[in-house]
């Protein structure tokens, strides 16, 4: 696809208004498509879709927000975080595709162009850049005579959805020799269908390997499914036959790795069109899981730098975006891995800003850039309250916890407060260590639980 926008551009004027574009769970809707209903795909989407709020700690802090919905409580968020130049705009359809609802919305592109102001040109901050994106930027181009720089988005969109896919990240470190004994990708293949699913599990089960099989583009744990040593065959057969998730594109199965030592460390870089500057590390953290797959959170401390899996981990990664740069990739990407001791295995690749792309942003807003000199910071998402909760009672309930980062050592943040109409509180949540971290969030859990 020919890009038309300034895309991948390292340093824009920083005189240009800004616009983000949070389509969050866009490249979600492909696979929660194949769930067995309507309303079990919708509860797919539900579960992702208050990550649109995350835009809130992107970029500068004057900015327009573009989000499919109406972002909740923003005005209490920016008095509590010091953010009064946020604006927050969202297209009167919600269809799933948030740049296509932007361009059939005259109101929404009339506020936008005001924004953008006479100038003619200003910075676009996409969560993920996909063809919709190119699509919106030719229009601004061709109707309007306005140039949306792109910092953060990869040109070659092909490039960027190979990427993006669970074998892509397995056929990279292969094609281009990245594997190192401490750092690489977990035993396994990908297959054509089924059938090919089949048989490579049962070759991993054979050898008394666990594993866990993955549909090619699914995202947020959707579809997976695990096996191990002493299943029945013919179940493993009924099981991929039975799943709804696995359609014409490869199926990948590989070695489940767990154990009592497992943790599930995440990278994440930028990756700048200036051939002068190297792929920037913006933090490493730790993913927290409830269960073998359910992910609630992510934290990032200095003391993690200490983990046995830290120094491989960084500079196996650290090849990747080597090699991502050489091939045309630019903008935000993350690998999420497991790790066991000193041994890691990469699992993901993530072709866009990731669960904690947000984490680091609030971190050096409010404590500058050399955070993790003083502060463990986090994200946690909390279920089980009412549906429809109110941020007037998620306050009270945690009452003094909830702290502003700018007045305390220690504190809890709600946020993405848009998912409160589905039962779910995501925190940010600062300490001054790690343990300490864990637990002001055992804290924020404990008193939830207690109503």
């Amino acid at each position: 696809m020919t890009a038309t926008g300034a895309c991948g551009r390292h340093t824009p004027r920083d005189d240009l208004p800004t616009v983000c574009v949070c389509n969050a769970v866009e490249t979600l809707h492909g696979i929660a498509e194949r769930a067995g209903s309507p309303d079990a795909a919708e509860e797919i989407l539900a579960e992702c879709f208050a990550q649109q709020d995350q835009s809130l700690f992107w970029g500068p802090d004057r900015k327009l927000l573009i989000t499919s919905r109406p972002i909740r409580e923003l005005a209490w968020q920016t008095r509590f975080l010091g953010l009064p130049d946020v604006v927050n705009l969202s297209p009167a359809v919600d269809s799933g595709f948030l740049f296509a609802d932007l361009m059939g919305d005259d109101r929404l592109l009339a506020s936008l162009l005001d924004h953008i102001g006479p100038g003619r040109r200003f910075r676009l901050i996409p969560h993920t850049t996909t063809p919709g994106l190119w699509a919106f930027v030719d229009l601004l181009r061709t109707k309007y005579g306005v140039i949306a720089e792109l910092p953060e988005s990869c040109c070659e969109q092909e490039l960027r959805d190979y990427l993006d896919t669970k074998s892509g990240l397995r056929s990279l470190v292969t094609e281009a020799g990245l594997s190192r004994p401490s750092c690489r990708v977990a035993q396994g293949t990908h297959c054509a269908d089924r059938e090919g699913a089949r048989t490579a599990v049962v070759r991993l089960l054979r050898t008394g390997t666990p594993c866990i099989v993955k549909a090619d583009k699914g995202e947020a744990s959707v579809g997976l499914l695990i096996f191990r040593p002493g299943d029945d065959e013919d179940a493993v057969a009924q099981a991929l036959a039975e799943s709804t998730f696995y359609g014409s594109d490869p199926i990948v199965v590989e070695e489940f790795i767990e154990g009592e030592n497992t943790v599930f460390p995440s990278v994440e870089y930028v990756v700048f069109e200036d051939p002068a500057d190297e792929p920037v590390l913006t933090h490493v953290c730790e993913m927290l899981f409830d269960g073998a797959t359910r992910l609630r959170g992510n934290v990032t401390s200095r003391s993690l730098s200490g983990a046995a899996w830290y120094a491989p981990f960084v500079e196996g990664s650290r090849a990747v975006a080597g090699e991502l740069w050489r091939r045309g990739y630019r903008g935000h990407f993350g690998i999420d891995a497991v790790a066991r001791g000193g041994e890691v295995f990469m699992l993901d690749l993530n072709a866009r800003r990731t669960g904690s792309t947000h984490v680091h942003d609030f971190a050096v807003r409010h404590f500058g850039p050399d955070y993790l000199r003083h502060r463990t910071v986090g994200n946690y998402d909390f279920y089980g309250l009412p549906e429809d909760s109110t941020l007037t009672e998620v306050l009270h309930r945690l009452g003094a916890l909830v702290r502003s980062p700018g007045r305390a050592d220690s504190g809890v943040v709600p946020c993405e407060l848009t998912g409160l109409a589905t039962g779910r509180l995501s925190c940010l949540v600062y300490a001054p260590s790690l343990t300490a971290f864990h637990d002001l969030t055992q804290q924020v859990h404990d008193t939830l639980q207690r109503g």
